[in-house]
């Protein structure tokens, strides 16, 4: 429990990072303010530009990074140590991170003071938007990033262990697990059914494995 906290404090920081990052690096859709009465209306200055579909591509690239980040960082502290259970934090605090970098690179792009910048600015004025996420599945980049890469590396431990495990200690069917070798066969005297009896007979002049046959 106390590495699943670990992992969703440490997701935190890297979605308050991310959300930093996203605010600075963002494009910003200027406008320019047309009337304040009967409500103020602002116009974009190039209805055609990019920047709506360019805030949402740095948002997925960084969702990406900040998601492989948390997913090889819980991976190397707790996911090959406590399982699955350090891997649900990984995912759930990969959620978390991608709805703080959405709150706060809003925030600090100068959301919550727009609306009262748009009513008290004069006709003419030119104002960059806060940048906003168009495209919520964009959210869905963080846990996705950080489950594969933190399932990617478990998958590769796993199979390059396996290969270094020798044949000759896997067990197979009619083989001995500790020997590898087949199971001796049973003596005729054994009382087993089916047995097949394989010591040296001097009449028939067959061999086999075992001792001469008492009977």
């Amino acid at each position: 429990m106390l590495a699943v906290v670990l992992i969703l404090a440490g997701s935190a920081v890297i979605g308050i990072a991310g959300g930093l990052v996203w605010a600075t690096v963002a494009p910003r859709v200027q406008y320019q303010m047309f009337a304040l009465k009967p409500e103020p209306t602002a116009y974009a200055t190039n209805p055609e530009t990019s920047a709506f579909i360019a805030a949402d591509g740095w948002y997925c690239l960084i969702a990406l990074v900040g998601g492989a980040l948390i997913g090889l960082l819980a991976y190397l502290f707790a996911v090959r140590r406590f399982g699955a259970l350090a891997m649900a934090g990984a995912v759930a605090g990969s959620i978390a991170a991608a709805f703080i970098a959405q709150w706060l690179g809003h925030q600090a792009s100068g959301g919550p003071g727009f609306n009262k910048l748009l009513a008290t600015s004069k006709p003419g004025t030119y104002l960059y938007a806060p940048i906003s996420l168009g495209s919520h599945g964009a959210l869905a980049f963080w846990p996705l990033a950080a489950a594969a890469v933190a399932g990617g590396i478990e998958l590769i431990v796993v199979m390059r262990d396996r290969r270094q495990v020798p044949a000759s200690a896997v067990a197979m069917p009619g083989m001995d697990s500790f020997s590898a070798r087949p199971y001796p066969a049973p003596r005729p005297d054994s009382g087993q059914p089916g047995a097949v009896d394989r010591a040296w007979r001097p009449d028939t002049g067959l061999s086999g494995g075992g001792p001469p046959s008492s009977g």
